[in-house]
């Protein structure tokens, strides 16, 4: 038991490596710039956690823990100090996504296997929701000062608590937002030469030989 609690633990913490610690700053540009330009343009979808998602992906759970929170210390700084404890958000959504990253639920091997992609997407969201919803209800009364503060607008205008219209814009928006995420991660993961991932993204993403 020993053994198997060790082998665990060293997967998990294994992805720390040079090429590791590289991808760290590339994915937290991803998921500023992503931020930033739904928040510029006004659309009522996040986008700040496709960097997470391919270091989940290439380098494991906790590497993209860490990744995911300093994605929100730098938008807290760039762009507002409400966005340092979504923090949690990216962590926990970092942690799911490793794990199923180090369950094979982004090996693709035929057209069927696509719908992994879809139940890490489902995972990531509920995830999604469970974090951020007590903390956008019980520190922002349901505001945060960012696109998707529309679509609470919304059911807010048709009568709905702060509890319920904060839960109901979640229910519409995560799923199209972490199915795109998860999506794109994944094509970018698959984009980098085998070479250049780290030995935990070579298994997250291995083939039929």
């Amino acid at each position: 038991m020993a053994g198997e609690s060790q082998t665990m633990t060293d997967r998990l913490g294994g992805g720390f490596t040079t090429l590791a610690w590289v991808l760290i700053p590339v994915a937290v540009g991803i998921n500023v710039v992503g931020g930033a330009l739904t928040n510029a343009l006004r659309i009522p979808l996040f986008l700040d956690v496709i960097g997470t998602l391919l270091l989940a992906i290439l380098a494991g759970p906790l590497v993209a823990a860490v990744g995911g929170i300093l994605t929100n210390v730098v938008l807290s700084v760039v762009r507002s100090p409400t966005m340092l404890p979504f923090a949690l958000t990216q962590a926990a959504i970092a942690l799911v996504a490793g794990y199923l990253a180090m369950r094979g639920w982004f090996i693709i091997r035929e057209k069927r296997d696509y719908l992994k992609l879809a139940g890490v997407a489902i995972a990531v969201s509920a995830t999604s929701v469970l974090v951020s919803w007590p903390i956008l209800v019980w520190l922002f009364g349901g505001i945060t000062g960012t696109a998707p503060d529309v679509v609470v607008a919304a059911f807010l205008a048709s009568g709905f608590s702060t509890e319920l219209a904060v839960l109901g814009s979640q229910l519409v928006m995560e799923p199209v937002d972490k199915i795109a995420s998860v999506v794109i991660a994944y094509f970018i993961a698959k984009s980098v030469p085998e070479r250049y991932r780290p030995s935990f993204g070579q298994r997250a993403l291995a083939r039929d030989r």
